[in-house]
């Protein structure tokens, strides 16, 4: 007899990952289809997050942990991401170009 916990099994993970091949089906197709840019990030990058999410949850096992450490991997990714983008001097090239280049 199995308890709410138990439930799942490998059942579970082939659904969790026919869903991830849905939605980089659904990404191939939206690209194919050649919408325009302004509808194109939004729709591209929430699709990717429930990829990521999918994976994340469910492949590695984040899904079992306590609600603290969900939160806290989340926060903590966002800052890395955030200052991967803002806290490298690299990332002013875009700005000032590329010193001594002549």
């Amino acid at each position: 007899m199995s308890t709410a916990g138990e439930q799942g099994g490998l059942g579970k993970y082939i659904v969790v990952y026919l869903c991830m091949l849905a939605v980089t089906g659904i990404e191939v197709a939206i690209a194919g289809s050649n919408p325009g840019g302004a509808h194109l990030l939004p729709i591209m990058l929430i699709l990717a997050f429930a990829g990521a999410l999918l994976g994340v949850l469910f492949f590695m096992g984040l899904a079992a942990e306590k609600r603290s450490l969900i939160l806290f991997v989340a926060v903590f990714t966002l800052f890395v991401m955030a200052t991967i983008n803002y806290g490298w001097t690299d990332s002013f090239r875009v700005l000032m170009g590329v010193p001594y280049a002549k």
